[in-house]
């Protein structure tokens, strides 16, 4: 299931659809003769800017930007400390420490967090207390080990299957995520719960096992809020 329906659109034919509900698009019809013109497009994700929230010192260390997607506006961050129930030791240069998930561009390694249980990592997890509290529209994730240029360690490791996230202790639910490798991050969207975030668990609930180690890795874990006015953007100087 695509994880914003809502961003789902009919291009063509456009006059022929109703739309039902955000997941349900609807064409009546008797004794169709197709023609070119039933051809039918769809527009699975919308086109987006992104925007550095600035460029202080302060500023790049939030790795912070401004997402603009026609009418809506967000504010994707790393504002965050984490902390994780496990990591798996380090291998000579490569740590897989759980601060990996912010995916900082200036570490020489990219390498994940790896959880550091025995088989698979179920009920492994990772806690984090959100330094600037936000609704939230969705979080953004590598469910894997993600080095650019190298498919390999992506498939050798477990992936993520199955994520319980819990809001501020009350608000549970698990996202299924698909055995893809994401060359962007995959979204879950936060629905049904609109108070501020300050605090995130992340749960393995499920994965998808790696042809040769069974230590259950994420890559990146980036939180997505919601604005209600289009940001002001500042060009760099």
């Amino acid at each position: 299931m695509h994880a914003e329906p809502e961003d789902v659109s009919i291009a063509k034919p456009k006059e022929h659809f109703q739309k039902v509900s955000d997941t349900h698009y609807e064409w009546q019809f008797e004794n169709l003769k197709p023609t070119l013109a039933d051809d039918i497009r769809i527009i699975a994700h919308s086109k987006y800017d992104s925007y550095p929230t600035g460029y202080s010192e302060e500023d790049l260390s939030r790795h912070a930007s401004y997402v603009i997607r026609n009418n809506q506006y967000f504010l994707d961050h790393k504002d965050y400390d984490a902390t994780a129930s496990s990591t798996l030791a380090p291998q000579g240069k490569r740590n897989y420490d759980v601060v990996n998930i912010k995916a900082d561009p200036q570490r020489e390694l990219q390498t994940p967090w790896a959880e550091g249980a025995k088989d698979d990592g179920i009920g492994e997890s990772i806690t984090l207390d959100v330094k600037r509290p936000l609704p939230l529209y969705g979080i953004l994730i590598r469910p894997g080990y993600y080095e650019y240029g190298r498919e390999d360690v992506w498939w050798k490791n477990n992936r993520v299957a199955a994520l319980e996230i819990t809001l501020n202790d009350e608000h549970t639910f698990t996202a299924s995520i698909p055995d893809e490798r994401f060359e962007n991050p995959y979204l879950i969207r936060v629905r049904d719960y609109t108070k501020p975030v300050s605090k995130i668990k992340l749960v393995i609930k499920g994965v998808h096992r790696g042809t040769q180690s069974r230590d259950t890795c994420i890559s990146l874990v980036e939180l997505r809020a919601p604005l209600a006015k289009k940001p002001e953007i500042h060009a760099a100087r």
